[in-house]
């Protein structure tokens, strides 16, 4: 029997009635028309809205909405409605990677090939602005898109020059310059400012006070003359890669101390003290600062034998040859130029060490954002999602890393990065229950992108033609 009360709501009522109906299909036929009713029925939903499974649920799905999940009791399908047989499958919201940096345009088929219906560019340009408008018109299939302009940095020391990449930076050297910055940044399109290890303060405070003004945030490092709680102060809105922390975790008398460059600065994290954690967490969590840890990335700071059994998994068989390069070369990159073999093994020593600090941030509430900065692009995030779980998050508070929190950071509607009634129909149809094994996210049978299903052949046809571009 159908709940009348659902048609009493005149938003989704005339949404669902606006539909162009089409037969029924099984998870494994082509893609419907745009636009039809889809109903994906019998399957386990993870609404993420709490910790729970709704089992044997309908979930009904029009004009880009979640229109209803409830028992196929409650629900009468419309004629010709897609049908999707979701018996033993699970359901969850889109997944959003909160680090990407990427250039092609083969990549947003890629994103969505693997469950990532959001992304947020941390150096962009015309090309990212091209790209986020035409997905928003519709013209291009990919996932939403919110992107930096390029990042904003400012001279290194001239001892670390050769270790320091400022290739395609904004350069910045005083107030004047960062708030010139910011207004050029702002009225170019971009959705937030990034800004990096060498911003002078001065440079910082400009860009700060003139992207406040404007309502731009701004999120990326922490500039090393700005300090953690000068970025806390400033109500920057996210840190990237745990960066800042460092320089409060190690006692002055540790044998490593973090400095300008990133070799010193990874050693240093395998000499912090655990008992200063708690008063960084209260810090971060009363200025209201996300973090993004961006496991993913210690792949290129562990031992070449680690790094090359990473390298023969299926997942790496997803990167291009210059993709490979970026681990096989590591140490030809400027910025890793002076890391010694042995260092990959000290390396891994301060991994614990920020395992403790995620944890601690999210016990706390202070929001941890899943995101990737690395390759293989997609695929990426299901590691990154494991990483989270090994640093001690369960599978809830990693898979809400990537999908409530982020709905939440970014500022989208209240139902966003949920599966409740009227929420966005961004969906990912999984084959396993990710809430007992994380790795289940890798598992996708489906995908929903507003509200269009992508089946599994579908999906594999979008893989195909990223590996040929």
């Amino acid at each position: 029997m159908i709940d009348h009360s659902f048609f009493r709501r005149p938003a989704l009522a005339l949404a669902l009635l606006a539909l162009t109906a089409v037969p029924a299909c099984n998870p494994g036929d082509g893609p419907p028309p745009r636009q039809a009713t889809l109903a994906l029925e019998d399957v386990s939903v993870i609404p993420m809205d709490g910790e729970r499974v709704l089992d044997g649920m309908t979930v009904l799905i029009g004009g880009g909405r979640v229109l209803a999940v409830r028992p196929p009791v409650d629900i009468e399908l419309p004629d010709r409605a897609i049908r999707v047989d979701g018996r033993g499958l699970f359901l969850i919201p889109g997944l959003n990677d909160m680090h990407v940096h990427f250039r092609e345009e083969w990549a947003l088929g890629r994103f969505l090939a693997t469950g990532v219906t959001g992304v947020r560019i941390l150096s962009g340009g015309p090309h990212t602005l091209d790209f986020r408008d035409r997905v928003r018109r519709g013209e291009l299939a990919g996932p939403d898109i919110h992107t930096a302009g390029a990042i904003v940095e400012g001279l290194p020391p001239p001892e670390f020059a050769a270790v320091i990449d400022t290739s395609g930076r904004a350069m910045v050297h005083d107030s004047i310059d960062g708030a010139r910055t910011a207004r050029e940044q702002h009225a170019a399109g971009y959705d937030f400012i990034k800004v990096y290890n060498n911003v002078p303060a001065a440079a910082y405070r400009g860009i700060v006070a003139e992207a406040r003004g404007l309502g731009i945030p701004v999120a990326g490092h922490v500039p090393f003359e700005v300090g953690l709680d000068g970025a806390l102060a400033a109500g920057q809105a996210s840190i990237e890669h745990l960066r800042g922390y460092i320089w409060h975790l190690v006692p002055d008398d540790a044998p490593a101390q973090p400095g300008p460059d990133l070799r010193s600065r990874t050693l240093a994290w395998g000499h912090g003290d655990l008992s200063r954690i708690p008063a960084l967490v209260e810090r971060t969590r009363g200025a209201g600062a996300w973090n993004v840890p961006t496991l993913s990335v210690r792949m290129i700071h562990k031992p070449d034998r680690l790094v090359d059994a990473y390298l023969a998994t299926e997942e790496a068989s997803h990167m291009t040859p210059g993709m490979r390069r970026f681990y096989t070369e590591r140490m030809s990159i400027p910025w890793m130029s002076n890391f010694a073999p042995d260092d990959f093994e000290a390396a891994m020593e301060g991994f614990a060490v920020a395992d403790s600090l995620i944890r601690a941030l999210v016990a706390a509430g202070a929001p941890v954002m899943a995101g990737t900065d690395t390759p293989p692009l997609g695929f990426a995030l299901h590691r990154e999602l494991e990483e989270l779980v090994a640093a001690g998050l369960s599978p809830y508070e990693a898979l809400r890393s990537a999908t409530v929190y982020p709905a939440r950071f970014l500022g989208r509607e209240e139902s966003a990065g949920m599966i409740v009634e009227g929420s966005p129909a961004d969906l990912v149809l999984l084959e396993g229950n990710p809430l007992e094994t994380i790795g289940n996210t890798r598992r996708i049978a489906g995908v929903v992108r507003r509200g269009e299903w992508l089946d599994r052949a579908t999906l594999d046809a979008m893989l195909e033609e990223a590996a040929n571009r």
